[in-house]
């Protein structure tokens, strides 16, 4: 049985990152630490490429006073000590910054780092509260809110549509009416409430998306569980976020989702957290579990299936990351405007590889995965 993924050809393959300034060595003679400092060298600086965040958050007046205005059991604004907060299943998520609402503050920014074009979302916890009229209205505010800032900025953002996905028709409906107020793509949590997106109840609205050709951006959020301590030094955050990708996506390929509906376009925050880590071990279990798997294939054969953000802080683990997935599989992000975001940083980290690695990550992938893009 073939257990090793193969890459699909791609116009940007692994090969050039791993050739890349090592003219007749083998691929695979270049060890990972050799490979990031032969990107350091073959950079080129001065890349025209524009450079397209697809990970990159904004907050708006609209869905916040629709928050105020219908207290709900799972969410909730709170007064902190310098601002609003953000209360969700009990636990304080986010401070509200000026930064998180202010457009014009954002486009400075891009400028200073050098990005052109933001494909803005709405993070965790998105709209997903159990009372349905509520739900609605919150995707309803937010959509028209981000298509009211493409307007004002129409070469420098672009927007994720929400959707109230715990209620298929109305979920459904907004899925029609976005397309036509031109969303990029999609974005939704890693768990709806706690429901994984594999759920067969959320079947036809995957079949909607998968007919529509909108790419998925799928955020991660505080997972499900209790007694686990992550409530301290921001653990939700760093080990919280990146098991609920991890676990997302390790379970849609166990179950078969991209069999199911292979035209779907997903992107994984974070690097695909710890997935393209242990994507050998998920292989192992799938081979030697007494459970058959639902999956056609090993976990590994869907890795480059999937669009991963090239939010991971430092050279080894993107170099790594690019050679697990390909080189057309990775994008450009920043996390902005929270506090763990680094605009400039990431863009540095992308440019120190190699010139078609680089520009095919600035922007290139994303251009090829979004239409419509300046």
């Amino acid at each position: 049985m073939k257990t090793k993924r193969t890459a699909k050809p791609a116009r940007i393959d692994r090969r050039s990152l791993i050739m890349a300034g090592s003219a007749g060595l083998a691929a695979t003679a270049l060890p990972l630490p050799a490979l990031a400092a032969d990107a350091d060298r073959s950079s080129t600086p001065g890349s025209r490429v524009p450079v397209i965040d697809v990970h990159t958050h904004m907050y708006t007046e609209g869905w916040l006073a629709r928050i105020r205005e219908n207290p709900d059991d799972s969410i909730r604004l709170v007064q902190g000590e310098k601002s609003e907060e953000i209360d969700y299943r009990g636990a304080r998520i986010a401070r509200i910054s000026d930064e998180m609402l202010d457009w014009d503050q954002r486009i400075r920014n891009m400028d200073e780092a050098g990005v052109d074009v933001a494909i803005v979302s709405l993070t965790a916890p998105n709209v997903y509260v159990a009372n349905k009229a509520l739900s609605v209205m919150l995707a309803q505010q937010v959509n028209d809110d981000f298509a009211e800032q493409q307007s004002r900025f129409p070469a420098r953002i672009r927007w994720f549509a929400s959707l109230p996905w715990q209620h298929q028709a109305e979920a459904l409906r907004e899925l029609q009416r976005v397309q036509a107020m031109g969303t990029s793509g999609l974005c939704m949590l890693t768990n709806i409430l706690g429901a994984p997106l594999t759920d067969p109840g959320f079947a036809p609205i995957w079949e909607a998306i998968e007919a529509s050709g909108l790419p998925v951006f799928i955020h991660p959020t505080t997972p499900f569980v209790d007694g686990m301590g992550l409530s301290e030094f921001g653990l939700a955050n760093t080990i919280g976020f990146t098991t609920e990708t991890s676990l997302c996506f390790a379970r849609m390929f166990l179950d078969g989702m991209f069999d199911r509906h292979p035209g779907l376009k997903m992107i994984a925050c974070h690097g695909g957290g710890a997935l393209p880590y242990l994507i050998a071990r998920f292989d192992r279990m799938w081979e030697r579990s007494a459970t058959p798997p639902k999956s056609k294939a090993p976990p590994s054969s869907y890795l480059d299936k999937v669009w991963y953000d090239a939010i991971v802080y430092d050279q080894q683990s993107l170099t790594f990351l690019v050679e697990q997935v390909g080189s057309d599989r990775v994008l450009y992000g920043s996390d902005y405007p929270f506090l763990i975001g680094d605009m400039a940083g990431m863009l540095a980290r992308v440019d120190a590889l190699p010139s078609t690695i680089r520009d095919a990550i600035r922007g290139e992938n994303a251009a090829d995965l979004f239409k419509g893009l300046p």
